[in-house]
C-alpha cells in the first residue's frame, strides 16, 4: 500500500461516539492513524490487524487515502537509474568529448584541467561512465539541481 491514510471527520466522530460495531483491530487502527505512515506500516503496528481492517475503515469512510510522495532516496535512485541508462548508450568517444568540453566550461581553468586529466586517465568505457556519473554529482553539489539537470539532458537523460 503506497498510500498514507488520514482520519476523516467521520473517523474522528466515531472515536468519540463508538457508535459502530468495529472489530477491535480496526478500532485500534482508527485510533492511531494520523497521516504519517502508509497503510502497510499502520497494519504492522497493530497486533492482529490485517489490510482488510484498513479497507473496512476506508469503505466506511472513517479514513481516506492520500497519495504518498516519493522519498528523496527514491527520487535519487530513479535519477541514478536514468543516468546509468543514458550513459550506457553513449560511446567512450562521445563521453570523452562531452566531459572534456563540459569540465572547462563548468569548473574553470584549474579545476576543469584536473577533471580533464581524470578523463584522460580513464582506460575504458566503464571507468569513463563512472566518472561521468561522479561529474554530474559534482555539478549538482556545486552549481545546483538546474545545472545538473541540464548536464543530464546533454548526456541523454530525458528531462
Amino acid at each position: 500500500m503506497t498510500f498514507k491514510y488520514i482520519k476523516t471527520d467521520a473517523g474522528r466522530d466515531e472515536i468519540k461516539s463508538s457508535s459502530r460495531k468495529l472489530p477491535r483491530t480496526a478500532r485500534n487502527l482508527l485510533l492511531i492513524i494520523d497521516g504519517t505512515r502508509t497503510g502497510d506500516e499502520w497494519v504492522k503496528l497493530v497486533q492482529g490487524a490485517t489490510p482488510a481492517d484498513l479497507e473496512l475503515l476506508a469503505d466506511m469512510q472513517l479514513v481516506s487515502k492520500v497519495q504518498r510522495a516519493p522519498t528523496s532516496a527514491e527520487v535519487a535512485a530513479e535519477a541514478a537509474a536514468a543516468l546509468n541508462a543514458a550513459l550506457s548508450k553513449l560511446s567512450y568517444d562521445d563521453l570523452y568529448g562531452l566531459l572534456t568540453n563540459q569540465a572547462r566550461e563548468r569548473f574553470g581553468l584549474v579545476k576543469g584541467y584536473k577533471l580533464v586529466l581524470e578523463v584522460e586517465k580513464c582506460s575504458g568505457p566503464e571507468e569513463i561512465k563512472a566518472l561521468a556519473a561522479r561529474f554530474v554529482a559534482m555539478v549538482q553539489e556545486e552549481q545546483g539541481p538546474e545545472e545538473a539537470r541540464k548536464l543530464r539532458v546533454a548526456l541523454g537523460v530525458k528531462a
